[in-house]
């Protein structure tokens, strides 16, 4: 396999888990504002909170990543 090829398998991998962490974000966000089903508990917000948070900011390590990537590859920066 390709230097090249290794990279884009890796840039698939990136986007796939970009995609995966942003979905599982705003479910959080989502359950957090709808209290109704969500939970009431303060402390049970704050921790849903920090896990959307922290998903968030592997998001945007990954997307550092990803523009790296596609930059090697000739790809611009930004996703099409």
């Amino acid at each position: 396999m390709t230097d090249e090829h290794a990279m884009q398998r890796e840039l698939d991998q990136v986007d796939a888990m970009i995609a995966e962490l942003r979905g599982q974000a705003q479910k959080i966000r989502a359950e957090v504002g709808n209290r109704e089903d969500g939970p009431s508990d303060p402390g049970d917000v704050s921790l849903l909170i920090s896990s959307a948070e922290e998903q968030e900011a592997l998001v945007a390590v990954l997307e550092d990543r990803r523009g790296k990537l596609r930059e090697r590859l000739g790809l611009g920066t930004e996703p099409a």
